[in-house]
């Protein structure tokens, strides 16, 4: 009986101190806990099914600070545009590339094309993450360690574009099902547990079709606040398609642009945690 009482006081104060660690917003109910797995599995269950994916989106960039502001009816103006495709291989292969991006003209009170500015651009070929870095013609390369190739590439990027397994989620994110999602959608949210991940983003919020599981629309906030949303062609999306070529063209290593700098980063350790305070 003592041994019994001493195991659930120990299950309740990892339970507590669970909790404590969730930063606000995140604190989940015994049923709302059960609803996020419940979540998690069946988008598990659903992208599992999924060999190949590509789909076209439209790219917003949002900044308070060095962005054109608001307009008369007081909504941010996004200061850039952008429109690309987003594509997927399973179990890890990816690209992700605004071909074409707009930025906000002051004197033209608008978005323009502007041949100076280009999109983000990342391939993933199973063994690296190929990033190209126009600005400052750099191809920038991070092998994969040798224990990671092979596995989802949920670990990668972009982990919420490409599905993934359950607990590796929960073990990387902080996570909570949002209410207020339309009919038809479920709304998920995520902060980073890892100080890699808290690097690159505040927080995430993705929009899945409740029926296929499948992405229809992401904002992303970045550490300074600023916000990128992603809006998903879902309906004119490609998925399991058998043209193999064209996959295999489309994820293959790319070879340094010709007076571009080609960079080889070290592979990544295992990643520390976030510091709350």
């Amino acid at each position: 009986m003592l041994l019994r009482l001493a195991a659930v006081v120990l299950s309740l104060t990892a339970v507590a101190a669970a909790r404590a660690q969730a930063p606000e917003g995140f604190e989940l109910t015994a049923i709302e806990q059960a609803y996020l797995d419940q979540v998690l599995g069946q988008w598990e269950t659903q992208s599992g099914q999924i060999e190949t994916f590509s789909c076209d989106f439209t790219q917003l960039v949002y900044d308070n600070v060095f962005g054109p502001g608001n307009d008369e009816s007081g909504q941010p103006i996004a200061k850039s545009e952008g429109y690309g495709a987003v594509s997927y291989q399973r179990p890890d292969k990816g690209s992700f590339h605004v071909k074409e991006l707009l930025t906000w003209d002051a004197k033209e009170r608008k978005r323009v094309a502007n041949p100076n500015v280009v999109g983000e651009h990342w391939v993933c070929d199973g063994e690296s993450v190929f990033e190209y870095k126009q600005e400052q013609k750099q191809l920038v390369v991070r092998p994969i360690p040798p224990e990671m190739q092979g596995k989802n590439i949920a670990d990668g990027p972009l982990p919420f574009l490409f599905g993934a397994e359950a607990d590796k989620l929960k073990a990387r994110y902080w996570l909570r099902v949002d209410p207020r999602a339309p009919t038809g959608s479920i709304w998920l949210a995520a902060m980073p547990k890892r100080q890699q991940d808290a690097a690159n983003y505040r927080s995430v919020e993705l929009m899945l079709d409740s029926q296929r599981m499948l992405p229809t629309a992401m904002r992303v906030t970045a550490p300074d606040n600023s916000q990128t949303t992603y809006t998903f062609k879902l309906a004119e999306a490609s998925i399991n398609s058998r043209m193999t070529s064209l996959w295999n063209s489309l994820f293959a290593a790319p070879k340094t642009p010709w007076g571009w700098t080609r960079i080889v980063e070290e592979p990544q350790t295992a990643a520390a945690p976030v510091e709350r305070r």
